[in-house]
């Protein structure tokens, strides 16, 4: 017995194993089947043999002798199902290995036992789907003639496989998989015959087909009535859908008969028609398994091969009319994918098929229908997208055939292009542009000469706008295509700009500018020298012979700005770098720099994309592009630098002074080309550019010294001028990053020379030095080892620190702090101070840098811990992160309030970063003494008390905490009344979250009595929101109210406790009045009763309760011309009707203009207490006396009444002013 074998029984005994360690199992299937098996091999102990072969008969004969027990003989029905079940389940293990020639002599007998635990009705799954197991075993032993039945047996294989098929449909999901993986392998395991194709293949192929029609017919015969009955409906698509998934499966194994692959692709299109979305993706599926499996036999067998084109062709043959648009659109779906698979296996092959498909799919662009010659164009272009390959496109190391065949098929695909083109197609010129744009686009520099044929018809549309100006987009995306594709050397060359001399025969094209701004990559330089450079030259030298006003100067200048803008593109890795970009032509550039400040962003982006293109392609940015890789190697790239290093050193000298004749505020790009041309310089020219700016450096240092002398005159008349000095040390500042270690030290020298001038620009960049030569390992090994000087000369020039120049001042000594070493932390000491008052800076970033120094301190003194010193008043402390809050207490007693208030500011910091490592005496210690400067007059440092209070509640362990709330408390509410510095809000939000964390009744406990109103407005509210948000949950919306309304319940906190703190008491009675919303009814007068089914009834339903007017109130009426009735509607009385247009006015019985005034000043508002308006209590109290209510209204608070944009606005109905107008 060889290895294998051996292997394959170990795998056996492997399984029975498993199944012996479920003798304790709780499930009683699984302990029954592991009884058996035991019961058994106890028998067959005695009769155990080293032949591993034996012992599995034996296996057999146990297993089937039990199976015969569970079974009644004469009806071939299952009697004991456990017994069945467990019998089964094991010959299910058995059989797989088993030796073929044992179950092929055995086969009748087998599967008259096996089969009724399959047609028995009363089988439950685990019985079905075991004898599934072993009759799939059974059937992958037999031979061709069996299952041929030469030997004329009344029992044969495809008996069995008829029933697994008919399981394979079954409506029960795992018996289906069951049945449906046991078909695969059988058919992947065929048995031994001439051809690969299985003996059976046919047999399940018809049995699908004749399921697939039969369902198909039935679901088409239902009437629509049916279709509407959802179960009805479902049954149907389920039967389809298991059809479709047995397809995929025999579908996927390869063996589907080719003589059968027409007419399932005819029943699946079919499928595709259905609205029903998963019939049809179950369907594309099947379309995807059958192309997936021929192409990966394609790529073994010419056979194989044969078989996947006459699928295709067969679905071609299958294309339906030009008007169906639902049928189409799901052919075309199931071409494209067809031919994508196709081209994954036999990309060549593939390719020389375009042609064809092209012209069968010439037929859907000329549909009159826009969804097909949409779909048929999304086709085509998918094709190309997908088909074409890069690798069948390369013309190196390829044999000549591949190219001219590759060649000749896009010739043949370009007059296919110009017959599109043609006046046939014109309904569907957008789409055929996009297809011809995408040929472009995948076929490159291969579309030379192929291609312009068809380029040269788009062009000739563009030319004709008042023909194609509908086009004009797609034509104008072919030519950019076209130009990215073959180079705009080869696009201008059949398509000139003529911009100098333009004729009727020659047009110019000015339009193609933009166009090759756009789509120009990797072209040639020199294009742009020989063919742009002089018309930019022509034009310019136009501009002195026309007006400034002219229109024609205006185009020649935007003509000129835009070929400019083609520079930067060129410069985006050209292939011809070093023959183009010679010295003259750098001059050329360098001039204009100089004498042309508008061209210097142009400039300066093209010389810095010539070495950032390069690097970056070399650095593998490009790789995938294969095509690109061919026609530019990284090794051209690599040549490109050291061609461009060469020139580095003359080219920083022409930056650097342009750098210092631009202005600060428009010059970031300059120092970004800098950069990269220091990337590539040599460490000797970088050394030697640098002592040169040195020098220039130390000259602009001594003269700005003079001038300053002399009272600074020259620098106050130059101050739109940029500073040399400051200038020079930004261009030092880029270049620390490529400078030699020997450059270090005149870098401190500078740095200890400017960061003492009095210059705020200076200081900020001295500084800088050291935060950018930190970045380096080796400038950080420099800065160590000279950091004691460095210390000494940040400590040494505090006094003199501009206040613009902190916060770079404070990334120095953050930078520092990180560098130093255990014996320096004495440093930390020196600098807390400047540290902790930088943190109330008014600059956001000095106090952001600030903090997080603060936080550098903290870890390393933490880090630290054990190994550093401190020197504190000649008393040597080791360092530890409770030192450090030691250090920091000194400002606690400054001398000024600032000092103390930034102290604060900073242990704010300190203890919300390090509150999880300090101990918790050091905590306790820091709380007790801050929570004392709460009781400070002073509000700037009561205002940083209350946000270390906030820290220390939020953050701080609850039973830390608890005790010092009682305490805290009243101490917060001294300052509960404070509107300034919103000192208000700040208590109420700490008191907030006091009342979440430790609960409303320890809060309610320890609150103090005379501030307990705003602990009830902040539970009234808190409940107020809660009920909201019940209403909300239960699908009550919350009726619409007039009172303020806010984003959140803390802004409501915020805004809106004024009036709430005044008016606690009354509030659930405001809020239960508005809860409410009535409707009143007036009463008509007279006898008559309302009629509700009245049209006009609608007027008298009122949303306020309608006020009567007293019996004597007309009496006090001073007006005759306007009355009241009954129901308080105003009226003109009946002699003013009678009257003339004329003297229908209102002011008529007024004598003079005075006693109009005076009546208005009498009845009108006047200014009260904080300028707003008051209305006079005798005119409102004379009003209110003209009405009667008929019920008591309730009480209801006064609105505080502020401007109409103030949250606290609300309208009034109150006053009713007497005014005639």
């Amino acid at each position: 017995m060889d290895a294998d074998q051996v292997a394959h029984f170990m795998e056996l005994e492997d399984k029975l194993s498993k199944i012996r360690k479920q003798l304790s199992s709780k499930l009683d299937n699984q302990k029954h089947i592991a009884i058996i098996l035991t019961s058994v091999e106890e028998n067959i102990e005695g009769y155990a043999t080293n032949d591993l072969t034996k012992n599995i008969v034996q296996y057999i004969i146990a297993f089937m002798t039990l199976l015969d027990q569970a079974m009644d003989q004469k009806n071939h029905s299952v009697i004991n199902l456990q017994l069945a079940t467990s019998a089964t389940y094991l010959l299910d293990i058995v059989f797989h290995y088993t030796p073929k020639s044992l179950l092929r002599s055995k086969f009748i007998e087998v599967l008259t036992k096996i089969a009724p635990c399959i047609t028995d009705p009363n089988s439950e799954p685990l019985l079905i789907r075991s004898a599934i197991g072993a009759l799939e075993a059974l059937l992958m032993a037999q031979d061709s003639q069996t299952w041929n039945n030469t030997n004329n047996l009344s029992i044969t294989p495809k008996r069995g496989l008829q029933g697994l098929l008919e399981l394979s449909l079954d409506p029960r999901p795992k018996i289906r998989k069951r049945a449906q993986d046991a078909v695969s392998q059988i058919l992947l395991n065929p048995p031994v015959a001439p051809t690969a194709e299985h003996v059976a293949s046919t047999f399940i192929a018809d049995f699908i087909l004749k399921q697939l029609m039969a369902t198909i017919d039935e679901y088409n015969s239902l009437s629509n009535k049916k279709l509407k009955n959802d179960s009805v409906k479902q049954e149907m698509n389920g039967r389809i859908i298991r059809i479709t998934k047995l397809i995929n499966t025999v579908v996927s194994t390869g063996q589907w008969p080719s003589h059968l692959i027409e007419p399932l692709c005819d029943y699946l299109l079919d499928i595709i028609k259905s609205s029903e979305q998963i019939l049809v993706t179950s369907a594309f599926q099947c379309f995807e398994s059958l192309f997936n499996s021929m192409a990966q036999l394609s790529t073994s067998t010419k056979l194989a091969e044969n078989k996947y084109i006459n699928v295709l062709d067969t679905i071609f043959t299958l294309k339906p009319s030009n008007s169906d648009a639902q049928l189409t659109g799901s052919w075309i779906a199931v071409v494209v994918k067809g031919v994508t698979t196709y081209s994954i296996h036999q990309p060549l092959k593939c390719l020389q098929k375009l042609p064809e498909i092209f012209k069968i799919m010439s037929i859907y662009l000329q549909s009159e229908t826009p969804e097909i010659s949409f779909s048929a164009s999304q086709c085509l272009i998918a094709i190309l997208n997908q088909a074409v390959k890069d690798d069948i496109l390369l013309t190196q190391n390829v044999d000549l055939k591949i190219v001219e065949s590759v060649s000749d098929i896009i010739g043949q695909l370009s007059d296919i292009f110009v017959e599109f083109l043609s006046i046939r197609y014109t309904h569907s010129a957008k789409e055929i542009l996009n297809i011809i744009s995408i040929a472009f686009q995948k076929f490159k520099y291969r579309s030379n000469p192929h291609l312009i044929k068809p380029l040269q018809i788009v062009d000739k549309w563009r030319i004709n706008e008042e023909n194609y100006l509908d086009y004009q987009k797609e034509v104008e995306q072919v030519i950019g295509s076209s130009i990215t594709a073959m180079g705009p050397d080869v696009v201008l060359h059949y398509l000139p700009l003529n911009l100098i001399n333009p004729s009727n025969d020659q047009p110019g094209r000015a339009w193609l500018l933009p166009i090759l701004r756009d789509h120009i990559k990797y072209a040639k330089l020199s294009t742009f020298i020989n063919d742009m450079i002089p018309i930019v030259t022509h034009f310019q030298n136009c501009f002195d012979k026309l007006p400034k006003e002219s229109v024609r100067l205006r185009v020649f200048q935007t003509v000129v700005d835009q070929t400019w803008s083609l520079l930067p593109h060129f410069a985006e890795l050209p292939r011809d770098l070093r023959e183009s970009f010679t010295d003259e032509f750098a001059q050329e550039l360098c001039s204009l720099l100089y004498s042309t400040p508008e061209l210097r962003t142009t400039i300066c982006n093209a010389l810095k994309m010539l070495v950032e293109s390069n690097l970056l392609y070399i650095d593998g940015a490009l790789s995938e592009d294969v095509i690109l890789q061919e026609q530019f190697p990284v090794e051209e790239a690599k040549k490109n630098i050291e061609y461009l290093a060469t020139k580095a050193s003359n080219l920083l000298a022409v930056f650097f002074n342009i750098y210092t004749q631009t202005s600060p505020n428009s010059r970031g790009y300059i120092l970004e080309t800098i950069e990269f041309y220091l990337k590539i310089t040599s460490s000797e020219d970088i050394e030697k550019t640098f002592n040169n700016v040195c020098t220039l450096l130390k000259d602009s240092m001594d003269k700005g010294a003079a001038n300053f002398s002399n009272n600074n005159s020259t620098n106050n008349k130059n101050k739109s001028v940029p500073q040399l000095t400051s200038t020079l040390l930004d261009i030092l500042i880029t270049m620390v990053k490529y400078l030699p270690t020997s450059s270090y030290f005149a870098l401190f020298s500078i740095f200890n020379a400017t960061i003492q001038l009095p210059n705020n620009l200076i200081q900020k960049r001295s500084y800088r030095i050291i935060s950018k030569l930190s970045e380096l390992p080796s400038g950080s090994d420099a800065v160590s080892a000279h950091i004691a000087a460095i210390e000494d000369t940040i400590i040494n020039n505090s006094h003199t620190v501009q206040a613009a120049s902190r916060a770079s001042r404070l990334e120095a000594i953050k930078t520092v702090i990180n560098l130093l070493p255990s014996d320096h932390l004495n440093f930390i000491v020196k600098v807390a101070s400047e540290v902790i008052l930088a943190t109330k800076d008014v600059n956001e970033k000095t106090r952001d840098v600030a903090f997080a120094t603060l936080i550098t301190m903290g870890h390393k003194m933490q880090n630290e811990t054990g190994v550093g010193i401190i020197k504190i008043d000649e008393e040597t402390h080791s360092a530890s992160i409770s030192e450090f809050f030691k250090i920091v207490s000194v400002g606690l007693i400054g001398e000024s309030q600032h000092m103390v208030s930034s102290t604060i500011t900073a242990y704010s910091c300190l203890m919300f970063e390090f509150k999880d490592i300090l101990p918790a005496d050091i905590i306790m210690d820091i709380y007790d003494t801050i929570e004392l400067y709460l009781t400070s007059n002073s509000r700037e440092i009561a205002k940083s008390a209350i946000g270390f209070a906030k820290v220390c509640v939020l953050g701080l362990p609850e039973e830390m905490m608890r005790n010092k709330v009682p305490e805290l408390l009243p101490k917060l509410l001294r300052w509960s009344n404070e509107h300034t510095g919103h000192f208000k809000q700040k208590v109420r939000h700490i008191i907030e979250r006091l009342i979440r964390r430790f609960g409303y009744e320890f809060i309610d406990q320890h609150f103090p009595e005379n501030d307990r109103k705003l602990l009830t407005n902040i539970r009234k509210t808190n409940n107020r929101l809660r009920r909201k948000e019940d209403n909300t949950k239960d699908g009550v919306i919350p009726a619409a109210n007039s009172s303020r309304q806010f984003l959140s319940a803390y802004d409501e906190a915020i805004y809106d406790s004024d009036g709430e703190l005044k008016e606690a008491s009354d509030e659930e009675e405001v809020i239960s009045s508005k809860k409410s919303s009535k409707r009143y009814i007036i009463e008509k007068s007279g006898d008559n009763p309302l009629d509700l089914l009245d049209a006009e009834t609608l007027a008298h339903i009122s949303s306020t309760q309608p006020r009567k007017l007293k019996k004597d109130s007309k009496k006090r009426l001073t007006d005759d011309v306007f009355s009241f009735d009954a129901e308080g509607k105003l009226i003109l009385n009946n002699k003013e009707k009678e009257q003339n247009a004329d003297d229908d006015d209102p002011l008529k019985e007024i004598s003079s203009g005075i006693n109009a005034y005076l009546e208005a000043v009498k009845q009108g508002p006047v200014r009260g207490q904080r300028n707003r308006l008051k209305f006079k209590k005798g005119a409102r109290k004379e009003e209110d006396n003209d009405f009667s209510d008929d019920e008591k209204l309730p009480k209801v608070n006064k609105p505080v009444i502020k401007n109409k944009i103030g949250k606290n606005y609300k309208k009034t109905n109150k006053y009713k002013s007497k005014r005639k107008l």
